[in-house]
Parts: structure tokens; C-alpha cells; sequence
């Protein structure tokens, strides 16, 4: 036992032991490994611990220092970045930057900058400044390409853009940044996520120098929940207010994979005298003004900016507009438009309504062009050629445009609108007012057929209503009717001075016009209705293109009532060159003036509604007898005639075939000297007379009488001996004399009945051609006598 005890042999199995568990080892042998093993464990676990005690004190130094280095950072990095931007900002942006305050937040994130100013190029002027910018953003999601900011909020914003031809205030800034790298075109892996992006009290102000224009735009404010650069859609927001009253919100989904978009724009009070400066650059004036109020949704693609399907409304407010001298133009009340589709990809313009209401304007007739010209700048110096060409070109394009462009609006209307006509070309300045203008077009299509209906006062009281008919493709076919009523004549008086040299001092026009173009050729029926139309007299100084009567006329052509009623025609190829509506017109009132000139007692008659027959000729036997019955009565209905017109001067006139009065003078001595052979001293009656014409000149008594008085009978006509018996001269004074008492008599009888004797002028002996055996008198009127009344 007890060498076995001292060899040293089993201190090399104890390994062996430490292995076998505990239930198989000898509870004796137990205490032996316990005693040595931590000795061996203790010096190996030793010598792993300082290894690591190093790398955790290495590890644990380094944490600390880039915690403290951050730290130091987050501490620092605000009051140095506000240093370094302010130091160096023209090195970074080529701008003057200056700050109030900086905070960045790299815990969470974020970057809140206060009182910024950013100068302009020249380093005085303020090109951008705010309150206060608070950007959230979430650092971690960088590392998953992804830009993700929660929060941008902007406060008090103020920019103001400055366009100068060709540059904006802010060129120098992109060309700063530019890249001269090309573009590879490779589509980001990037994504951007911008959230809760809100303006408030914004303001733009936009200069353009080129024109003198200037928007000032206040009060904006901008609400975006949310702009999402990959697959989704972007829901923005703006509201905004302007300076001069008024605002502007719009609403924007854009789809980012598709490209398209859908806007609501929603415009209240826009002043449109910002935009004058861009019209004078077409258009000749002044100003512009109004205020333009809309409701309108837009949709697209941006990949085609120009197909755009717009619906909505818009409406216009107190528009105005002067030329350069500042004299008013046009004005309107209030224009509304209703829009059920206005889409450029089809050409379709469809509006529910189109209203225009207080609409005024002035349309000037000068000597070669109309105000309008001058408006709208056109230029009238140009050549026949130059405006075939302009107008060869300008059909080409309108044909094209045409083509695609189709306009619909299911209700045209025109309300409490007025416009002055004013003719500068005549003598006397011609000034027409046309008010409580009302015109109505349903159905209203550029290339259909139409039916429009006007309405409106002209001058003072004066009524006019016409109804259109045809295709505003084609004016060379198309219906007119045109009813004028109560129209003050004064109105035509400047026209009535230019063409014939007569004022119109008073009266009424009515006015029926039917015309019918067909292919360019006019056919009108004009009625013409004129109630107490008074002309003053005429201007003799002047040299009028039509030379007529006009104040002579009009007394004759006016009826019993004071009315005139005439018919003028009108007809002729509208594109012919001379062709003139106005001045067919006045042809066809000289045309008429001429005929009343060469027989006023016609126009007369017509006028007062008399017998057709009442001024004709009468007949009377060449030997004076009384007036008869018949011509009597003639007379007192002459004089009743006369009664209608106060002013009307009759004149009488006698025509007589002299030699054949001389002749049967001659045969009427001998019947009375053969007659007082018989009855020798008798004082001749009215019984004598009658019985002197009844001797016969074939009778033998009377023949033998004749033949026992002369010295040559060989001349078988009894006439013929008779001249011989008796002087010439003496027979012609006889005739003479008869004339005198017949017109006597004429003039003796219409005194009679109350026709003064002034107002009856005797004319001497005329030259129709009488019946066998007559005498004529024929009635006339002082054309003259009235022309001076």
C-alpha cells in the first residue's frame, strides 16, 4: 500500500479522473483534483483576459471618442455651419447668404434656419428672404436610398423675380450649378418621399422689364401632404391670396409612374391689368383692366403638355380697355362662360353657356380705316399683293386649324349691351347710338346652320329687332330680316347733307328689310315708312353728288296723314368692289326724287289717296263756254286736294294747237258776222252764241255769204276762205284772249272754295298736243315755290 502510495506514477492519470463522473469516481479521490485545478484554469483564464481587457478598452475608447466626437459635433455643427454659409456662401451658391439663427438637430434629424436673407447678384438688393424653415428628415432610411422627410415648414416667404430679356435674376444661380457632364439618362434608385410641406404668409413678387409687367402675389400659402418620387401619386395644395384682392387655390393629383395629372384650379378676383403690358405688345392701347373669377379642372399628361381636357366655369368681370390717347374702347359688364369640355386632343370645344352682359363699345368710321384698325394695329399701307398673300396664307392656316377645331355653345347670348356708330367720312359727323342691345344664338356652331335673334333701342326710343339665318362658313348665302321702328330721321341727317345737301330736321323712319344673299348676290326688299319728315332748305354752297329736289319731294310724297311710304329694291354681287348698301340706297332715293321731279302731281295723288284721274288734263272746246259740270266738280275736289297741303303751290297751264285756233276763230267771225246780217243791231247772248255754233259750215246760206265776201273762190275749204276775210294777228289775239278767260274762270272757281289765289300760279300757253278741236289744261305743281318755303 504504501508503495504504491509513493510511486509518482498515477499523477498521470489524473487527467483521466477529472473526465469520469462523479458517481463512478471514488469519493476519497475527490478533493485531489479540486486542490490542483484552479491553479492551472486561474493561470490560463489570466492570460486570455489581458487580450481582451485591451480590445474592450480599445473599443470602449473609440466608442467614447466618436461619441464625443459626435456630441461635439451636434453641439458645434450648428453654430459652425452658420459660420462656414455665411462665410462662404458666394464660393457655395455665387450669392450673398446672411442668417439669423441655425439649428441643426442631428438626433432627429433636423434643420431649422431663421431670418434668412439671400441678396442679389449685385449684393444689395433682396432676391429671397423668410422667417423661419423647419426641415424633418429621417437619416436612418438613407441608407436604403430613400429620402424621406416628414416635415417642411416655411414662414413669411418673400422672392421677387426679375425677367429682363433673355435672363431671369436667378440664371446666374442654375448656371452656377451647371453641369457640363453629360446626362447618362439612367433612372434613379433614389426614392423621394416629401411630407406635410406647408407656405404660410407667403408673397411673389414677378417683374418683367421687357414689357413693364408686374404680379404681386400675397398672402401664400401652400399645403402638400404629401410628393411622392416613385410609383405613387402626388396630392398638392395651394392657396394663395393676392395683393390686390382675390386668390388662388389649386389642387393637383399627379400619378408619377403614368404621368398624369389632374387640376383644380379655382381663381377668385384676378386683376387682369397685370397682363396689359403683354396685349400692348399686339395690341394697341392703353390699359387693360377687369377682374377674372374661375372654377376650373384640368386633366393631362405632362408627357403632352398640350392635350388638355378643361371643364368648369369662368367668369369675367367690369372689363375695360382704352387706346393709346386713353379714350374708352370697349367695356363689359360681366362675361360668363359654362364649360362642359374643352379638349385640344380632338379639337372639341363644347360650352353649355356663353352670357355677355353691360358689354359697350365705340366702332369709328374714318376716311381709309375704322378704329378697330388702329386697335388692333393693322396696318393699311400694305399692297393689294401683300394682303393677297397675307390672305392666301392666312386661309391656308385657317383651313388647318379648321380642320380640327369645332365650337359648340348650347346658349349664345348677348344682354343690355350698347355700341355708337360713328362716321367720321361725312361732312357732318355721324353719331347713331344702338342701346339695350339683346341677341340670342341657341345651338350655336361655327360650322351648322344658325338662327340668331336681335333686339335693340336705336337713338331715343327708335326699335329695331332682326332675325339671321345661315353658316358662319359661308357668308355668301344666307337670310336677313331687319325691322326698324320710332327711329329718329335727325340720325340720317349728316347722310342726307353728304349726298344731296338737305338737313333732316325732324321725323320718324320705319323700316322693313328682307334680304337673300345666293352666292354673293343680294336680292333686298326694303320697305320704307317716314311719318312727318321735315327738310330744312337746302345748303346752296355745296355741290352734293345726287342734284335733286329733296325738300319738294318729301312735301309731295308725304300722305294726308304726314306719312311717306316707299319701296326700295336693292340688288348686286356683294364682292364686287364699287358694291355699297348705303350708297344703292341713296341711288334708288335720287332715282325716286327724279320721277316725283318730272311728275309730282302723280306722286300727289298717291300720296293724299285721291282719284288717279284728278289732275289729268281737261278738255275743253277751243270757243270759250263755261267751265261745265264735270270740270267743276274736278275743281272743288283739286281744292279739297289742296285743303291736305297748306303749302302746296298748283300751277295751270293751257296748250293750244294756234293755227288750227286761228282757223276755227276765223270760220266762228263769219258764222257770227253771217248771224248779225240776219239779225242787223242785235246785242249778242249766251242763246245767240249757242245758235252761231250751230250754223254748219256746209250750210249753201252761209257758203254763198262767205264766197260774196271774198275775191278768189276757187279754194273749196271753208276755213281756208274764212282766214282771208279776217286779220291774223287779230284772230291769234282772239285765241289769246280766250286762254286768259278760261284760266280766269280755273282760278275764280278754286278761289271759290277756299283756295287762295297766291297759292294758283298761271303758266303761259303750253305745248302738248291737243285733241282735234280742243284745248287742254293741264295741272302742276311749284316744285320750286316749295324748295323756298
Amino acid at each position: 500500500m504504501e508503495e504504491v502510495e509513493g510511486t509518482p506514477a498515477p499523477l498521470v492519470e489524473e487527467p483521466k479522473v477529472e473526465n469520469t463522473t462523479t458517481e463512478s469516481a471514488p469519493r476519497q479521490a475527490a478533493p485531489q483534483p479540486e486542490e490542483t485545478a484552479p491553479d492551472a484554469s486561474a493561470g490560463k483564464a489570466k492570460k486570455r483576459r489581458k487580450p481582451l481587457r485591451r480590445i474592450t478598452k480599445v473599443l470602449l475608447w473609440i466608442v467614447g471618442s466618436l461619441v464625443a466626437l459626435f456630441l461635439l459635433l451636434a453641439i458645434f455643427i450648428s453654430p459652425i455651419a452658420h459660420w462656414v454659409i455665411e462665410k462662404y456662401s458666394k464660393q457655395i451658391c455665387g450669392r450673398v447668404v446672411t442668417m439669423e439663427d441655425l439649428n441643426i438637430n442631428l438626433f432627429r434629424g433636423s434643420v431649422e434656419m431663421e431670418g434668412f436673407v439671400g441678396l442679389e447678384q449685385n449684393d444689395r438688393d433682396t432676391f429671397v428672404a423668410f422667417d423661419r424653415l423647419y426641415v424633418n428628415m429621417s437619416l436612418w432610411r438613407l441608407l436604403g436610398k430613400t429620402v424621406y422627410i416628414s416635415e417642411i415648414t416655411l414662414e413669411n416667404p418673400s422672392v421677387e423675380v426679375i425677367q429682363s430679356p433673355g435672363r431671369f435674376n436667378f440664371t446666374d444661380i442654375i448656371e452656377f450649378y451647371k453641369d457640363d457632364d453629360d446626362d447618362d439618362d439612367e433612372p434613379s434608385s433614389w426614392t423621394v418621399d416629401l411630407r406635410n410641406i406647408t407656405v404660410s404668409k407667403g408673397s411673389v413678387v414677378y417683374r418683367d422689364s421687357s414689357v413693364g409687367s408686374k404680379f404681386d402675389l400675397r398672402q401664400l400659402a401652400v399645403k402638400v401632404p404629401r410628393i411622392y418620387f416613385s410609383t405613387e401619386d402626388t396630392d398638392l395644395g395651394l392657396d394663395l391670396k393676392f395683393a390686390d384682392g382675390g386668390g388662388l387655390k389649386v389642387k393637383l393629383l399627379y400619378g408619377m409612374r403614368s404621368s398624369e395629372y389632374d387640376l383644380s384650379v379655382k381663381l377668385t378676383d384676378f386683376e387682369l391689368n397685370t397682363i396689359t403690358p403683354y396685349l400692348r405688345q399686339f395690341l394697341n392701347i392703353r390699359d387693360f383692366g377687369g377682374r377674372l373669377t374661375t372654377d376650373l379642372n384640368l386633366k393631362g399628361n405632362t408627357d403632352h403638355i398640350l392635350d388638355v381636357v378643361a371643364t368648369g366655369t369662368a367668369k369675367f368681370a367690369n372689363l375695360s380697355m382704352t387706346d393709346k390717347s386713353g379714350a374708352p374702347v370697349a367695356q363689359v359688364g360681366q362675361v360668363n362662360l359654362d364649360i362642359a369640355e374643352v379638349n385640344t386632343m380632338t379639337g372639341n370645344f363644347h360650352l353649355k353657356r356663353f352670357a355677355v352682359s353691360g358689354a359697350h363699345f365705340d366702332y369709328e368710321q374714318f376716311g381709309d380705316h375704322t378704329n378697330l384698325d388702329t386697335f388692333l394695329g393693322t396696318d393699311t399701307s400694305a399692297t393689294s399683293d401683300d394682303i393677297a398673300a397675307t390672305d392666301t396664307t392666312a386661309a391656308t392656316d385657317t383651313a388647318a386649324i379648321r380642320s380640327k377645331f369645332r365650337l359648340h355653345i348650347d346658349d349664345l347670348s348677348l344682354e343690355n349691351s350698347s355700341f355708337n356708330y360713328i362716321d367720321h367720312t361725312m361732312r357732318q359727323e355721324v353719331r347713331i347710338p344702338v342701346k339695350q342691345i339683346s341677341m340670342k344664338a341657341p345651338n350655336f356652331d361655327l360650322d351648322g346652320p344658325l338662327a340668331v335673334k336681335l333686339g335693340a333701342v336705336v337713338g331715343d326710343g327708335g326699335k329695331l329687332m332682326a332675325d339671321w339665318s345661315g353658316c358662319l362658313s359661308d357668308f355668301e348665302n344666307m337670310k336677313l330680316r331687319v325691322f326698324l321702328s320710332n327711329v329718329p330721321m335727325t340720325l340720317a341727317s349728316p347722310y342726307s347733307v353728304e349726298y344731296m345737301a338737305y338737313p333732316i330736321t325732324d321725323g320718324v323712319l320705319s323700316f322693313v328689310s328682307d334680304n337673300t344673299l345666293t352666292d354673293a348676290v343680294i336680292a333686298s326688299q326694303n320697305k320704307v315708312d317716314i311719318y312727318n319728315c321735315q327738310v330744312d332748305k337746302k345748303i346752296k354752297e355745296m355741290k352734293p353728288e345726287y342734284n335733286i329736289p329733296l325738300r319738294a319731294g318729301v312735301y309731295v310724297l308725304t300722305d294726308r296723314k304726314g306719312n311717306i311710304r316707299l319701296d326700295l329694291p336693292v340688288s348686286g354681287n356683294i364682292n364686287d368692289p364699287t358694291f355699297s348698301y348705303r350708297k344703292i340706297i341713296f341711288k334708288t332715293l335720287a332715282n325716286l326724287f327724279v320721277k316725283v321731279l318730272a311728275a309730282p302731281v302723280d306722286f300727289l295723288v298717291k300720296a293724299i289717296g285721291g282719284d288717279p284721274d284728278l289732275f289729268a288734263d281737261m278738255v275743253y272746246d277751243i270757243h270759250p263756254q263755261g267751265l261745265g259740270s264735270e270740270s267743276s266738280d274736278r275743281l272743288n275736289k283739286i281744292a279739297a286736294a289742296m285743303q291736305q297741303k297748306p303749302e302746296l303751290r298748283l300751277t295751270i297751264q293751257q296748250s293750244v294747237d294756234m293755227e288750227e285756233n286761228i282757223s276755227e276763230y276765223a270760220l266762228f267771225n263769219a258764222k257770227r258776222d253771217f248771224y248779225l246780217q240776219k239779225h242787223p243791231g242785235k246785242q249778242l247772248g249766251m242763246e245767240d252764241f249757242q245758235a252761231i255754233q250751230e250754223i254748219k259750215p256746209t250750210q249753201r246760206a252761209f257758203v254763198s255769204y262767205v264766197n260774196s265776201r271774198m275775191t278768189d273762190t276757187t279754194s273749196a275749204d271753208i276755213r281756208v276762205k274764212c282766214r282771208t276775210l279776217y286779220d291774223v294777228e287779230q284772230l291769234r289775239q282772239q285765241v289769246e284772249a280766250n286762254v286768259e278767260r278760261r284760266n280766269q274762270q280755273v282760278v275764280g272757281h278754286l278761289v271759290s272754295q277756299g283756295v287762295a289765289a297766291d297759292r294758283v300760279e298761271v303758266l303761259p300757253l303750253g305745248k302738248k298736243k291737243t285733241p282735234k278741236g280742243k284745248t287742254l289744261l293741264s295741272f302742276g305743281i311749284d316744285m320750286e315755290a316749295l324748295e323756298e318755303e
